[in-house]
Parts: structure tokens; sequence; C-alpha cells
């Protein structure tokens, strides 16, 4: 069996991340989807996590799990790229069963392969898809409505009343 991981904060989910798993679970049998969250972050990991249960509801080889860390022990962006993907993945070989391939549309699946002593699949796909940060989708999500799964529409739509 051939185990894949995606990592993300899911800020929201949208239909890059989404290209980036459907990619992710073509090339493997179980998929781990690990939402990274700090309690710095405009969204609870919890709610990330249910977006992620619900949208992959029927599909069994999608393993959402929520990793809940302290920014001040595993920090993010600030690092460098490679010292930021050293610390991760120690991190997540203590947390995760094995990974056999790390699926990523951004340079830091390549330095998770190696310190995850596995194969990475740099997939660019998404960034063309939502050429627009997370950022934007969360400050004006009626004007991104068309990036965003059902579940997510129904969390700012319950936001909205």
């Amino acid at each position: 069996m051939k185990r894949g991981l995606v990592i993300g904060k899911f800020l929201p989910l949208h239909i890059g991340h989404m290209a980036l798993i459907g990619y992710a679970l073509e090339h493997c049998d179980e998929l781990v989807v690990v939402i990274g969250a700090s309690d710095d972050e405009p969204i609870a990991g919890d709610i990330r996590l249910g977006w992620l249960e619900k949208t992959y509801a029927g599909d069994d080889r999608v393993k959402p799990v929520l990793l809940s860390y302290d920014e001040a022990m595993l920090p993010g962006i600030g690092e460098s790229i490679e010292n930021m993907s050293r610390l991760w993945a120690s991190y997540l070989k203590k947390k995760l069963p094995p990974i056999d391939v790390i699926f990523a549309s951004e340079t830091y699946g390549a330095y998770m392969g190696r310190f995850l002593d596995c194969e990475s699949v740099i997939y660019e796909e998404p960034c063309k898809i939502v050429p627009v940060q997370a950022a934007r989708i969360r400050e004006e999500p009626a004007l991104y409505w068309h990036l965003m799964p059902e579940a997510v529409k129904e969390y700012y739509k319950s936001q909205a009343e």
C-alpha cells in the first residue's frame, strides 16, 4: 500500500487544495491530509478538519488529521524553507504513520520528502487554478464563492447570519 501526504492550513479549503488532493489520490492508495493549526489563526482547526471530512466523506482513502502546534516550536514562513521543513518533518514522523510520498504545490515539498525519507512530488497546478491568496478569500468570500466546496460555503453562510 502506498501512503501519501498533503499538508496545509486549508484556511479556507478551496478548489486548488482539492486539485492537489485529487492528484495525490491518483498516485497513492491512502492519503493523509494534515491540517496544521495554531491558536493564532482566524478559523479554528476543528472547523477546517470538518470541511475536509465533509468534502471527502465518500472517499475512505482520505484521512484528515488535525495537528495543532505552537508557532514558537514549529515556525512557519519566517524560517528558511529548509529549516522549517526539517523541524516539521521531525514532528510529523512522531505523529503520523510512515509516509511513502509527499505531494505539495510549493518547494517545501522537496525538502519535506528528503527529511521524511520519502518521495516528493511537486504539483504546480493548484497555484494556477487559484491564483489568489487565501487571506483574500477570507476577506471577501462572496467574491471567491466559486473557489470553495460546499462545506466551506456553509461555514461562510452561517457567519453572515
